[in-house]
């Protein structure tokens, strides 16, 4: 975090700033393409891009990005469960799938969809943030394909994602941790994590489709979307109190 203050006022803007660790060609590269799918996005749940700086030669390269006080959406909750009721985690997996549907829309894949790479502007907003593993799915594909157990994340965005954020926000953290490079054969056999404890029946169904063997029958964002606002709407306020811990 620091204040972009060209006047010397103490009036600027304060952002946020992602500094490159590594100064080989090949992370420059990636952080570089990483800016560029920042730069290229403008949706009211994803992370705002405002610039780049370079220092002399080029190698000290820092990105940008608008700055939220509350930190990612894993802290927050554990912060504040006392106060937040399904009803609220129900609101931001909300806007999740619209960020996502946006960015399914400009065929890029996050591959790293998890409440620590979700920030919290305020206590009704959040946004998705952190593009450092996203890729772009080429025209004519429908899916990304994880060859190597150290290519990518586990939580692939075409198969993944959904029910496992829904997990970890509704109680399930712990469990999601215990997911390996194996999973998609476990999914096979018709494994499944257990519903988390306070986790509404209606969402654990959501969860379900979203692990579907076959992809054709999984939901995609948009519906997500719609289907999570009919519950949030829908639900009796005071059904959905306890937020367990993260």
């Amino acid at each position: 975090m620091c204040r972009y203050d060209p006047l010397q006022d103490n009036t600027g803007e304060v952002v946020a700033v992602k500094k490159l660790q590594h100064s080989t060609t090949e992370h420059i590269r990636d952080f570089e393409q990483e800016i560029e799918i920042l730069k290229s996005l403008q949706h009211e749940n994803i992370v705002k891009y405002k610039g780049v700086c370079y220092s002399a030669g080029r190698r000290n390269l820092r990105l940008v990005m608008e700055y939220l006080p509350h930190g990612s959406l894993r802290d927050y909750l554990n912060k504040n469960k006392d106060r937040i009721d399904h009803k609220k985690l129900l609101h931001y997996a909300s806007q999740i799938c619209k960020g996502m549907e946006y960015l399914a829309t400009k065929r890029y894949i996050h591959r790293d969809l998890a409440t620590h790479n979700i920030l919290v502007e305020s206590e009704f907003k959040v946004k998705i943030g952190d593009f450092g593993l996203t890729k772009v799915l080429p025209q004519g594909k429908e899916y990304y394909k994880v060859k190597e157990p150290g290519e990518s994340p586990i939580f692939c965005d075409k198969l993944c994602s959904p029910p496992t954020e829904f997990l970890s926000m509704m109680g399930g953290d712990k469990q999601g941790q215990t997911i390996v490079y194996h999973l998609i054969e476990l999914l096979k056999t018709g494994s499944r994590l257990p519903q988390p404890m306070g986790c509404p029946s209606e969402m654990c169904e959501i969860m379900q489709e979203c692990w579907d063997n076959d992809p054709s029958l999984r939901p995609p964002f948009k519906e997500l979307t719609l289907r999570i606002d009919l519950i949030r709407d829908s639900s009796d306020s005071d059904q959905y109190t306890q937020v367990p811990a993260f």
